[in-house]
């Protein structure tokens, strides 16, 4: 995630293996999704637009930050992600050194369209002070707090917007290919955290419990006893 964010270029403990407890992934339910780009829209916060945009993209920080207006085509309905910002190395290739295309939504085609009108040069989204100084977490966490949805770190956006792909149920491997994973693996951390594979299964238990007995009386003893 430090690599991602662009905390760091290169993973130091590469090839380590370490056992630890995995850490806790944390994702926002569509409606806390939905909570939150309100509350932001109608407090005019200066974060909303990127908010916005990594819910509807599944981009990573860095690629959002490097995102261009070059990299849109609204006519075919793609964007295209290629490169990657870092604060170490500046924009470069994205992590996984490949290109890949990001259909764009009927809602995202809506924001691109006035976004288009409200800024001028060729970044889409504003590169703010504290997402330039890598404190973007610390804010969207702070704004979960104070509207009582689940705090969640900046990372965490990209992950809340694959486990509502999964639940809407588009294939694993169509959510690969838009947010970038190479491996199968990776995905399938987000797969078991939206409960997609598991859903349903414990509707098939061979028993059940009974049912309320309705005007039945049981008798211990015997009336005249």
């Amino acid at each position: 995630m430090a690599v991602e964010e662009g905390v760091i270029s290169v993973n130091p403990a590469k090839g380590l293996l370490i056992k630890l407890p995995p850490p806790a992934q944390k994702v926002l339910t569509a409606q806390e999704a939905q909570t939150l780009l309100r509350a932001a829209k109608e407090t005019n916060h200066s974060f909303y637009p990127i908010w916005a945009f990594a819910l509807m993209t599944g981009m990573r920080s860095g690629e959002m930050y490097a995102f261009m207006w070059s990299d849109v085509d609204l006519e075919a309905g793609n964007i295209s992600v290629s490169r990657q910002w870092t604060s170490k190395t500046g924009i470069g290739p994205t992590k996984t050194r490949d290109s890949r295309i990001v259909p764009i939504s009927p809602e995202l085609k809506v924001f691109l369209s006035e976004r288009k009108l409200e800024v001028t040069g060729d970044f889409v989204l504003p590169h703010l002070r504290h997402w330039t100084k890598g404190l973007q977490a610390r804010v969207l966490r702070d704004f979960c707090l104070s509207i009582g949805i689940t705090p969640i770190k900046f990372h965490d956006l990209r992950a809340t917007f694959i486990t509502n792909m999964l639940a809407q149920g588009v294939p694993l491997a169509t959510v690969m290919a838009i947010v970038g994973h190479r491996r199968m693996s990776t995905t399938d951390i987000y797969l078991r955290l939206a409960g997609v594979n598991v859903k349903g299964a414990t509707a098939k238990l061979g028993y059940s419990l009974p049912k309320a007995m309705e005007n039945n009386v049981l008798r211990l003893m015997p009336e005249n006893a």
